[in-house]
């Protein structure tokens, strides 16, 4: 009698065809069984597909949704496709679908449209981004093992979000003139420290429950930062601030900018380093440095001049006949001259003068007299003589030009408040959608 094994080896092997039967030709049974196999695997997705991860105030977040968009995460990421990693994503993910999900729904509450064309530019962005040819992002993603639908999804969420933010709480936002001069005064005060260019996750805490769960889920970030993902990345999927469409990207900031907790953690960071979860305003951050450099003084506008002169010969103090004789003569000269083109030929008309081009000069690298001479001149006429050690010159103003002074503008300076304004009157927006929603976790 043959031993469990062997019997069971034996009922598990193909019997051998009777004599006189059909038999399937090898290569059609080979497709037989691959159709078999794709339709398993088609009604294991349809079946996932159709079970619930989420329900977010009657609409559903399928398993499906949230395997497609983890498979988005490792592929951008860095991250290795274990299951492990998948595991640890899971919860992550799920809470971005469900934000998702009540920003597409107020969206839609608000008749917030995405056109073809927001689509297409977002596409585009994301080719300029991965150095993509033009038109061949679909292939790009294909290689990357990147779900197009997924991303698409994302793109909705946060064109519509975007969208809705600007028409909802856009008007709500002014800056005035004293805001301006105050982050002006600030920016002076701090020439000559450093500023900092970095990047955030934030993950906000809503309630004073979720302070646990949060500081959990930022210390998994940082494990997976560390395990090699990429910061843009993982700030794109998972931060809740304003900057994650950008990856994160804050850009420069000055001491006195952010949270002071911020101040100090960003101080200690090495450049590319990336900060340990730090908890202060509105959440659990973490911070990347990319770069330190020092602050530059503010400098005030100033002009440029295009100069010409004319140098008078040297007369003694004593000899006033002859300093009368060369005033009226410069006088004279003087009224009669109606542009830079004139120059050369009024030096000819003053005994022993000779005409000069002093090129392009900034009033500030001027000496005080001559500044002083030129900084309200008209142009095309010229300067009251500047008399130095006996010698006299007189000046004209061909050109001038201003120069703006170094740092940001006003309306750079006002673009970035109304930016920063809104991005906190959006995140108290989806705080009370979250707190006002109805999540039901499957």
């Amino acid at each position: 009698m043959a031993s469990p094994l062997r019997q069971s080896q034996v009922a598990a092997a193909p019997h051998a065809p009777a004599p006189g039967a059909f038999r399937l030709p090898p290569l059609f049974a080979a497709a037989v069984l691959a159709a078999a196999i794709s339709a398993a695997i088609g009604a294991a997705r349809a079946q996932d597909i159709q079970r619930i991860a989420a329900i977010v105030n009657d609409e559903v977040v399928s398993r499906y949704d949230v395997q497609q968009r983890i498979q988005l995460v490792i592929s951008t990421s860095g991250l290795s496709d274990t299951q492990q990693v998948r595991r640890r994503l899971r919860q992550q993910v799920l809470r971005g679908l469900i934000d998702e999900s009540l920003q597409i729904q107020a969206a839609k509450l608000h008749s917030v449209r995405v056109e073809k064309a927001d689509l297409d530019r977002a596409f585009g962005f994301i080719e300029q981004q991965n150095k993509v040819p033009r038109g061949q992002l679909d292939r790009y993603m294909q290689a990357k093992r990147i779900p197009k639908a997924a991303l698409e999804g994302q793109l909705r969420a946060e064109i519509s979000w975007s969208k809705l933010i600007r028409r909802r709480l856009g008007r709500n936002v002014q800056i005035g003139d004293e805001e301006v001069d105050e982050v002006l005064a600030k920016l002076q005060a701090n020439a000559g420290r450093s500023e900092q260019r970095i990047s955030e996750i934030l993950l906000p805490i809503d309630a004073p429950g979720q302070e646990d769960d949060v500081r959990r889920t930022a210390l998994g970030l940082l494990r997976q930062l560390r395990e090699g993902a990429g910061f843009a990345a993982m700030a794109r999927q998972f931060s809740r601030g304003a900057t994650a469409p950008q990856g994160g990207a804050v850009g420069w900031v000055q001491p006195g900018q952010l949270d002071p907790i911020l101040d100090r953690a960003m101080a200690k960071l090495q450049v590319g380093a990336v900060s340990e979860p730090i908890r202060a305003t509105g959440g659990y951050y973490l911070l990347q440095l990319h770069e330190r450099r020092q602050i530059a003084a503010v400098g005030q506008t100033s002009m440029k001049l295009t100069l010409k002169q004319i140098i008078l010969p040297a007369i003694e103090k004593a000899d006033t006949a002859a300093l009368a004789a060369q005033s009226l003569a410069v006088q004279a000269a003087m009224k009669s001259t109606k542009g830079c083109g004139e120059v050369d030929a009024v030096a000819k008309q003053l005994h022993a003068a000779s005409a000069g081009d002093l090129g392009t000069l900034a009033l500030a690298d001027l000496p005080k007299n001559i500044a002083a001479a030129v900084k309200g001149l008209a142009v095309g006429r010229f300067s009251a003589p500047i008399r130095n050690q006996g010698s006299a010159m007189l000046l004209m103003v061909c050109k001038r030009d201003e120069i703006k002074g170094k740092g940001p503008s006003r309306e750079s300076i006002t673009e970035n408040l109304t930016r920063r304004r809104l991005a906190a009157l959006a995140q108290r927006y989806l705080r009370d959608l979250r707190r006002s929603a109805v999540v039901e976790l499957r």
